[in-house]
């Protein structure tokens, strides 16, 4: 078996090429009680989320955008943020946020494909790092939810078909699939293409003036990334 030897940092050094761009490092190593901040800095959808380290843990702050780093995959997108949470018993977290101003059925679908290629980038990560994921959390940080049932301005995704699927129209298929992706966002159990099961999500409101926001990492514990 192919072991990795030295600290989390000298692994890091030795591994990872240092890259700075127009948010910051490519990485940065935080310990308690320093925090790892996710921002949108785009003018009409401004947010800032602070990501608090729990006592005992290490966090490694990714910055993936525009690194050219990941070519050999066959998407590109990002999430906002790209978290590591190592535990002092060995645990290793994967957090993903995506800040959005606001949350529709189209923005919900570009969430979870940016979710979506994220993981797998932190999947290559972890593993030339020597570390294994054992947990995933999924947030999302907004300011106004038109999703939710309650509060969809299409009435109709409220509405779940019945009936089998030879009795479906094209059109019927279609809306049961963005009835099951806004059970999704209401549930908070996600589901994202090429791995098995679901995902433990987190919605994070923003506050309507400033944009900011905090993403509570200690949850209770999700599931292991799996690919079918």
């Amino acid at each position: 078996m192919a072991r990795h030897t030295g600290s989390l940092e000298q692994r890091l050094a030795a591994v990872i090429a240092p890259a700075q761009g127009d948010r910051g490092p490519f990485y940065e190593v935080l310990r308690p009680p320093s925090h790892a901040t996710v921002k949108e800095t785009k003018k009409d959808g401004y947010a800032e989320v602070a990501c608090i380290v729990p006592e005992g843990h290490i966090c490694i702050q990714w910055r993936l955008e525009e690194t050219g780093r990941f070519l050999f995959l066959r998407g590109d997108k990002n999430a906002d943020g790209a978290l590591l949470l190592l535990g002092p018993d060995g645990q290793v977290e994967a957090h993903i946020i995506e800040c959005k101003r606001k949350v529709t059925q189209g923005k919900w679908e570009d969430i979870l494909q940016q979710m979506r290629w994220t993981l797998y980038k932190l999947l290559a990560l972890a593993g030339a790092l020597g570390l294994s994921i054992d947990e995933v959390y999924l947030g999302t940080a907004y300011r106004l939810d038109e999703l939710s049932e309650e509060s969809s301005p299409n009435p109709a995704l409220g509405k779940p078909t019945l009936g089998g699927a030879s009795e479906k129209t094209s059109g019927e298929d279609e809306l049961s699939e963005s009835r099951l992706r806004q059970l999704a966002w209401e549930t908070d159990e996600v589901h994202l293409a090429g791995f098995d099961g679901a995902f433990r999500h987190v919605k994070v409101q923003l506050d309507e003036g400033s944009g900011h926001g905090v993403y509570r990492i200690l949850a209770p514990r999700s599931r292991s990334a799996r690919e079918p």
